[in-house]
């Protein structure tokens, strides 16, 4: 499919699952209108070609629990409105171009299982990241690309202490071996819940970071 998305889809308005994923919609921007399919639970825009920045209606879908908008040209800010998305389980934003600080109103969606933030852009994690605290459901968190990560402990052990994390993935963040030795295994929770680590595109030089894994065991 190609073109674009028109806007008699708008008269399907009990619409729950739309899934236009690996279509060809290049250099166009994402709909403004689909903020209005109210009753939509799942949809994904993935792999489209969209360029832009993310529309702000879309965190008027108060019903959605699925949303992926991943290897697009996204750029700009991503909009604090998805912070609004309560019942949201599924949030993928990864291989896009965003920039500046990743909301804290993310903080907002307590329910996420799956987060997935990263691409080429000059992305932060802003406010200390005190907000991921929050999402206390979280089992699978993906980070690339995240340029003040490198230097912050703290945002490290805010991950450490999430109770239901499973898979964590820091990629490309300019990790370094320092940073893991000097961080306290001690303060963080992964012994009991993490089963999958990838540390890959960083700055390692060592396999002094097995030692720092083993104290998880």
């Amino acid at each position: 499919m190609s073109g674009e998305i028109h806007k008699s889809l708008m008269e399907l308005s009990q619409l729950q699952y739309l899934n236009l994923s690996s279509n060809s919609f290049q250099y166009r921007n994402i709909p403004e209108f689909l903020g209005s399919l109210s009753n939509l639970r799942y949809l994904d825009l993935s792999s489209c070609g969209f360029d832009g920045k993310i529309p702000t209606q879309l965190g008027s879908l108060s019903h959605l629990e699925y949303l992926n908008l991943a290897g697009n040209v996204l750029e700009g800010p991503i909009p604090r409105q998805l912070g609004n998305l309560f019942q949201l389980q599924h949030l993928d934003l990864s291989y896009n171009i965003f920039e500046g600080n990743i909301p804290s109103q993310l903080g907002n969606l307590s329910n996420l299982h799956e987060l997935y933030i990263g691409g080429v852009g000059a992305l932060k994690i802003g406010d200390g990241g005190q907000w991921l605290s929050n999402l206390i459901s979280l089992t699978h968190l993906y980070l690339s690309s995240i340029s003040n990560l490198y230097h912050s402990h703290s945002l490290l052990q805010l991950i450490g202490k999430l109770p239901k994390l499973r898979e964590l993935r820091l990629l490309d963040c300019s990790l370094t071996d320092n940073f893991f030795l000097l961080l306290r295994p001690s303060i963080l929770n992964f012994s009991t819940s993490l089963t999958v680590l990838d540390l890959s595109v960083n700055t390692l030089m060592s396999t002094m970071i097995f030692q720092w894994a083993a104290n998880f065991t």
